[in-house]
């Protein structure tokens, strides 16, 4: 039962966008109690719908409250773990706590680094030191085929538009589709493409948050020695493919031609790098793409340069799955006397069955570990965006979980 504090959830499936939109809205305002009323909203919908007519079915029941999301793979909730592309899902926040504040900046695809800067400073101005801040950025720059707006330049700007003021940075990039061929943001008042969104959340309000991937490292750590970009050519003075091929097995033909995100992931740790195994040091990231004639691989971000050690990680479906079990838990025995409210899963759409394999959805894993009276709004996403050793950072094949609590002074 809501206590007038929570968030209050809300879901559709239907294929029509403005009914998707209205039956979300219904279901959530009905979670919310007969007394209850939205000031924010964050909203998600599968590629297959129109944006503009969601958001006309959203607001012909929330009226004209600001909405935050956009375009997603699939959606999780309590009971729901799908993806479909018609999935919509809403999440509100009483008028009983706080109004946030947004900021919105458009052109993306101009520059990540200077669309990071000016949201940055933005952010700076009207945030107050150690705030939460959810922001979602659209990841598909152009396409097909696909063309994506790098996480790791614009989290770089961001940083250099902040300055030295500290804030707690937990987001996504939004897609629409497994082949990355649309995506687009709701800024607060509208929909767009090209643009990042971020919310000042109320000091009420506080996030805590887990990351999980399951991944293990599976060589010893290397060095890149030749990197343009995404594209890494080569590790320890080798071609990066027959690195791969002599730490994975097979041939670098048959190596190109596998789907090797699927495989292995490549993974930076941070802090110590003799200190124990522990998923939450390593940023993961894929690779895309493979090229058997100059040896390189093409991963999913640009942020590795050269001199970066590395680990060949391998991704484990049951690992992925015992991760999700355990992180889980423990963010749950770790609230004490918190007063919960809600929680957000950002879940790479790489770690679904359909990608994976696996006979077990992780987010199934997720439901059976969450307390039945506490809202959950999730959804499959391009890129992890959460804080890992005191700063945000751009994350691959991770399912980042948060709970949302009222104990902040």
């Amino acid at each position: 039962m809501n206590n007038g504090k929570s968030m209050a959830m809300g879901w559709s499936q239907t294929t029509k966008s403005f009914d998707a939109g209205q039956g979300a809205a219904k279901m959530a305002m009905e979670n919310m109690g007969s007394n209850g009323s939205a000031n924010w909203a964050m909203a998600f919908t599968g590629g297959r719908h129109k944006p503009d007519a969601v958001l006309e079915g959203l607001r012909s029941v929330l009226g004209e409250v600001d909405i935050i999301g956009g375009s997603v793979v699939g959606l999780i909730t309590n009971q729901l773990a799908e993806y479909s592309g018609y999935e919509c899902g809403v999440v509100l926040f009483p008028s009983t706590l706080s109004k946030p504040v947004t900021v919105a900046v458009n052109h993306l695809d101009q520059g990540e680094v200077e669309t990071g800067k000016t949201l940055g400073a933005k952010l700076r101005e009207i945030a107050n030191e150690g705030d939460e801040v959810i922001l979602f950025y659209d990841s598909v720059r152009s396409g097909p085929p696909p063309v994506l707006n790098t996480a790791s330049r614009l989290v770089e700007g961001i940083y250099l538009g902040l300055g030295d003021k500290p804030l707690k940075l937990l987001g996504a990039g939004l897609v629409g589709d497994f082949q990355l061929n649309q995506s687009y943001i709701f800024n607060g008042s509208g929909a767009s493409k090209q643009a990042v969104v971020a919310v000042v959340l109320p000091r009420e309000i506080s996030v805590h948050t887990t990351i999980m991937h399951g991944c293990i490292p599976i060589s010893s750590f290397m060095k890149i020695t030749k990197i343009d970009g995404p594209v890494i050519y080569e590790i320890d003075g080798r071609p990066a493919l027959d690195v791969l091929k002599e730490i994975c097995g097979g041939t670098g033909e048959e190596l190109a031609e596998q789907n090797l995100s699927l495989i292995v992931t490549l993974g930076e740790k941070h802090g110590d790098p003799m200190a124990p195994y522990d998923e939450s040091s390593y940023v993961n990231r894929l690779i895309v793409s493979a090229d058997k004639e100059e040896g390189s691989v093409t991963l999913f971000e640009a942020d590795f340069t050269e001199g970066t050690n590395i680990q060949i990680m391998t991704r484990d479906n049951q690992l992925m799955l015992d991760s999700v079990k355990k992180r889980t838990k423990e963010l749950f025995d770790s609230m004490n006397s918190a007063e919960l409210i809600g929680g957000l899963y950002i879940n790479c759409a790489g770690r679904c069955s359909a990608f994976t394999g696996s006979e077990v959805e992780d987010a199934k894993i997720l439901q059976e570990e969450w307390k039945k009276d506490i809202p959950l709004m999730g959804f499959y996403s391009g890129v992890e965006l959460a804080p890992l050793l005191g700063r945000t950072r751009p994350l691959d094949w991770t399912g980042v979980l948060s709970l949302f609590t009222l104990d902040r002074e």
